[in-house]
């Protein structure tokens, strides 16, 4: 799959583009399967069909419509021989580059509203809007000048403004949720509350307090929705956090102990190992090694 990424290795921020009949039959294979990703993603159907389906809901993706899938969302997508279009995937470091224009994702109500209701269709003046749009990011992004970062994320709040108009339009004022769809919006915020204190609070039972619900109730929710209990998703954070730190500083493995709120840098190295089956030098020394 041809894959044009702004960024490379290393880099706490994410975008990448690709057009959808690039995907080779791997790719296709793997979007079949349910999965979740820590990334946003887009998908525009220029031509042909998809389904896209969670635990609670299956879409059909006709062409012209678009899709907008949140991180830590467990989904799977199927698309036709025909299917033609682009996918888009970026995270919150990259949104929060411009900090004066900074919008937070969650105000777009597109990735994460109470009725997961994550599909607008596109008329004839919308596609030729989306055409320009995406037309400009494809171009902008195989550039990578001194320019293009501010030029590509001032294109994607343009993409994702306008997509909030139409769905304003198509879907009107939502007001209430029920059953599964509450169970998504509940693992959405849970994910937003990691990203913001898991290097303070590495215990279930405090997000469930945030989050006023019990926390076997949590741990049900997220096994249901994502596949792994929520002391899995706050783990793997910080030891994703972990190995970005490794890899792109040089803190010591003390450093980055206290860093990510461990008192106790001995059992740091511990958790570290007894989760990923390495040592915080034999990791930072391969992933190194794997990528200069």
């Amino acid at each position: 799959m041809k894959n044009f990424s702004l960024f490379g290795p290393g880099d706490d921020k994410i975008f990448n583009m690709m057009k959808i009949c690039d995907f080779n039959e791997e790719d296709r294979s793997q979007n079949e399967l349910p999965h979740l990703h820590e990334f946003y993603s887009v998908f525009w159907m220029i031509e042909g069909e998809a389904v896209h389906a969670t635990d609670y809901v299956e879409y059909r993706l006709p062409t012209g419509s678009v899709l907008f899938v949140p991180p830590g969302l467990k989904h799977r997508l199927v698309l036709d021989n025909l299917a033609g279009g682009y996918s888009v995937i970026f995270n919150e470091e990259f949104i929060r580059f411009n900090r004066k224009n900074h919008v937070p994702l969650k105000e777009y109500k597109l990735f994460n509203n109470p009725s997961f209701r994550s599909i607008i269709t596109l008329d004839e003046p919308g596609n030729k809007k989306f055409e320009q749009v995406f037309g400009f990011m494809f171009d902008e992004i195989q550039k990578k000048d001194g320019y293009s970062h501010d030029i590509v994320l001032n294109l994607l709040h343009l993409l994702l403004l306008e997509s909030r108009r139409i769905f304003d339009e198509q879907y009107g004022q939502i007001e209430s949720q029920s059953g599964g769809e509450a169970d998504t919006q509940s693992i959405i915020q849970f994910k937003s509350l990691i990203e913001e204190h898991f290097k303070i609070h590495k215990n279930v039972s405090s997000y469930a307090d945030m989050l006023s619900m019990n926390p076997s109730c949590l741990n049900e929710v997220s096994k249901k929705t994502t596949g792994i209990t929520a002391g899995e998703m706050i783990r793997n954070k910080v030891i994703e956090e972990a190995k970005r730190m490794l890899y792109a500083s040089d803190l010591s493995g003390k450093e980055i102990a206290f860093e990510l709120g461990f008192d106790d840098p001995a059992y740091f190295s511990r958790f570290f190992k007894k989760y990923t089956g390495q040592t915080l030098k034999h990791f930072r020394d391969l992933s190194r090694k794997k990528y200069h």
